[in-house]
């Protein structure tokens, strides 16, 4: 499953961008005597089209050039959370980019790259092999300032990242074969460090029938906390990817367990689904300080929109795999979208929470382009409507027109084409794990629907464990 690079408006990420640790400049703009790219299909593309595409890719390659190994040591001690957000997030174009184009330059450059990172990979308090660096300032403890940390959603990041990387290199034979030992080394960091430490750490809970969940955060907190679906939906990504390039059936579990708890916390009203940003999942989640109180001080639905976008990305990535979300879950996370995220007008759309609601806390187009194929209001109004002139107009900035922007070219110039064929395109990877017999009783001991009134998220523990 192509890895979900979502914008995501992150704590971290607004960190660094309000205190100028990372800027861009808007005014930035790429030599008019740039080499002319060629993409696939390319005759049947806008001028606008191509100037979208156009910078998007030389946006990735600008910055991907820009990358030497001291700075991103330099980068790894000062926060390696920072990779998830920024890094990770600039080189992902790499990956589009040479799906868009056919161009494997780009996955050379992206090779390249890769191998900065390799090489200020360290161990820490186990054998296993991470990026280890300060948290971000807000969040260095004030009793142990020089601590170390390793970051969870990073190492998750990095999985999707290689993975993709590793997919797109065997479909070419020719470059597979002369990248061999690339492959190789990508998988043994991944399946032997990368992957498996979490388990190793107790990062990772089972919670049955209910699904599973990842729990800690990047800074060190007593017991750990259960992590938000924006977050768990890092962990499905690099999941699935694994499961895709190994064909190792315990990854796509361990996807399904994501799968499974983001599904019982949907509440089901009137047709349609909400959720909240953050459930918790354990009496891990319960504050040390007070025994009927949450670590976790608020619980609501998802004020940022890419939060919800990203969230929802959990239930549509299995869904087009063909497992746990059927159509049904579809339509209510449709109608979702169009009753309560969006007023319903083409012309001047204002966006909402699932709940409906719109605050000082709301913030954001609350639109999923990858929900948006499933119906046809939504298509004209992701891809066509009147968001397309600020998707132009931003298409020079370096961020929004490359990073931010992956969703959004993904999905209109990827995957709507595929999704108009076949709504759900790998569906056949789903039906050969359940060809397994023990599989099968595994995933229908564990799967389920959502039945009116659906999750009631406890605010209080008395509520979970009276």
């Amino acid at each position: 499953m192509r890895p979900s690079f979502l914008p995501a408006c992150h704590l971290t990420l607004l960190f660094f961008i309000l205190t100028g640790a990372y800027a861009y400049n808007p005014e930035s703009s790429l030599s008019e005597k740039e080499e002319f790219i060629a993409f696939k299909g390319g005759e049947g593309l806008t001028p606008e089209d191509r100037v979208i595409l156009e910078n998007f890719v030389r946006h990735a390659v600008e910055y991907a050039k820009a990358l030497d190994r001291e700075k991103v040591a330099a980068q790894c001690r000062n926060s390696p959370e920072m990779f998830a957000w920024v890094e990770f997030r600039h080189l992902n174009c790499l990956n589009i980019a040479y799906e868009l184009t056919g161009d494997p330059a780009y996955l050379d450059l992206l090779r390249d790259r890769i191998d900065l990172f390799r090489s200020v990979l360290s161990t820490g308090p186990d054998p296993y092999l991470g990026w280890y660096g300060s948290p971000i300032p807000p969040r260095v403890p004030k009793d142990n300032p020089e601590v170390q940390i390793d970051e969870l959603q990073m190492n998750f990041r990095a999985i999707a990242l290689m993975g993709r990387w590793v997919e797109l290199a065997r479909m070419d034979a020719a470059y597979e074969q002369a990248h061999r030992g690339t492959i190789a080394a990508y998988l043994a960091l991944m399946e032997d460090h990368l992957f498996p430490k979490w388990d190793h750490r107790g990062h990772f809970k089972d919670l049955g029938a209910r699904g599973g969940v990842y729990r800690g955060l990047d800074y060190p907190l007593k017991g750990q906390v259960t992590l938000s679906h924006v977050k768990l939906s890092i962990m499905l990504d690099g999941c699935l990817q694994l499961f895709r390039i190994t064909g190792k059936d315990m990854y796509l579990r361990r996807a399904l367990k994501i799968g499974m708890w983001f599904k019982s916390n949907l509440s089901l009203k009137n047709g349609h689904y909400e959720w909240m940003s953050w459930c918790p999942a354990g009496e891990w989640d319960v504050s040390p300080d007070h025994e009927d109180r949450w670590k976790v001080g608020w619980m609501a639905p998802d004020p940022n929109a890419a939060w919800y976008v990203t969230s929802l990305s959990i239930a549509l990535n299995l869904y087009q795999h063909g497992l746990l979300f059927d159509r049904t879950d579809l339509q209510r996370f449709i109608t979702t979208q169009k009753a309560m995220c969006w007023n319903g007008n083409m012309e001047n759309p204002e966006y909402r929470n699932v709940a409906g609601e719109k605050n000082e806390h709301v913030r954001g187009r609350y639109l999923s382009y990858q929900l948006a194929h499933y119906d046809s209001i939504l298509t004209k109004l992701a891809f066509h409507g009147p968001h397309e002139p600020e998707q132009l107009q931003k298409a020079s900035n370096p961020w929004q027109g490359g990073p931010a922007a992956q969703e959004y070219v993904c999905e209109k110039y990827l995957m709507h084409p595929v999704i108009l064929d076949n709504p759900q395109p790998y569906r056949e990877l789903g039906q050969t794990f359940l060809s397994d017999p023990e599989n099968r009783t595994w995933y229908e001991n564990h799967s389920f629907e959502v039945v009116a009134p659906g999750a009631v998220t406890p605010r209080q523990p008395s509520g979970m464990f009276p």
